[in-house]
């Protein structure tokens, strides 16, 4: 039960904060159509903004995952037997990295090319490295700060940053794992088409990669990923954008969300963009009628009459 409130509590914070970023991005990307009402953003923002705090503040929640994810480092410390335990749990998949790095074992990305790096268990690897390596901070941070005199609460404040990288790293890695597992038995169950399956492997290996390029000094800080392998992610991730961006409509289609849900001139099915801000704009009570109410008196005043007479240009040095 603790497992699943570490893995549900973890992929709160993030897919919420995933979800409130992406509006935001979509947002910029269209310029100032992302401002129109008309566009759906504005609404979605509204509606969507508030996830990252409501049930589970995303900055408490991390705190929640580390506690249990803490005594998950501690079993592998003390007792197989307790570990044996985890087997059915998400946190499970750590165990190996987690013994490894506390028995002074130095795991290393493997791809001796840019393309070995286009794999989604070598990617799922670093991601299970990375998470567990940060879980293992976390806990060292803590006892080194209690050893020195510290107290409790004190020592578990100060390592508010770290929980919240590793919660973050934690999602991913979940994620990460997800995706792929579904892949593999949407194939095997043949649920998805081969096609398909490479359109969501692609799919994937761009996430993964994008992941990877954000927080590529995490992965680069324990010497898991060397320079030359971490130079090989961003030409990746440009490679994988031609890839992806030929099916990126249909993948987005595939949802099948209605014009009527997403009352969006912008993201319409049709794709008749610039017709569709315009029948917005005359359903505008303000557009009614031509020129608008705000013309006459005041904007007609201004316009016609002028605001004043043009003398020369005055100096304001």
């Amino acid at each position: 039960m603790s497992d699943i409130h570490a893995s549900s509590s973890a992929l709160k914070s993030f897919t919420t904060m995933v979800a409130a970023d992406g509006i935001e991005e979509c947002r910029k990307a269209c310029g100032g159509h992302g401002f129109l009402a008309c566009s759906g953003l504005p609404e979605l923002i509204g509606t969507f903004l508030q996830n990252p705090t409501v049930e589970g503040d995303n900055h408490m929640l991390p705190q929640q995952v580390i506690r249990v994810l803490l005594k998950l480092v501690e079993a592998v410390q003390s007792d197989e037997s307790v570990v044996d335990q985890y087997k059915p749990c998400d946190s499970y998949a750590l165990v190996s990295s987690i013994r490894s790095i506390m028995n002074g074992g130095a795991e290393k990305c493997l791809g001796v090319s840019p393309k070995d790096l286009c794999d989604l268990p070598t990617l799922l690897h670093a991601f299970r490295h990375r998470a567990a390596r940060l879980l293992v901070v976390v806990g060292k941070q803590i006892k080194d700060s209690v050893k020195k005199g510290m107290g409790m609460q004190e020592s578990w404040n100060n390592s508010l940053v770290a929980m919240a990288k590793t919660s973050r790293a934690y999602s991913q890695f979940l994620l990460i794992q997800n995706f792929m597992e579904g892949i593999i038995e949407g194939q095997r169950n043949m649920l998805i088409g081969a096609a398909e399956g490479k359109v969501l492997r692609d799919l994937a290996l761009l996430l993964a990669l994008y992941w990877i390029e954000e927080d590529l000094g995490q992965f680069l800080e324990d010497g898991y990923l060397s320079p030359r392998q971490a130079s090989w992610i961003s030409p990746n991730v440009v490679k994988y954008l031609d890839i992806v961006r030929p099916n990126a409509v249909a993948l987005v289609d595939a949802r099948d969300f209605s014009d009527f849900r997403l009352k969006s001139a912008l993201g319409r099915y049709d794709g008749n963009v610039y017709p569709h801000i315009m029948e917005s704009a005359r359903k505008d009570p303000l557009n009614a009628i031509d020129p608008g109410p705000a013309y006459d008196p005041e904007l007609k005043r201004l316009i016609v009459g002028g605001v004043g007479e043009y003398n020369g240009t005055s100096s304001r040095l």
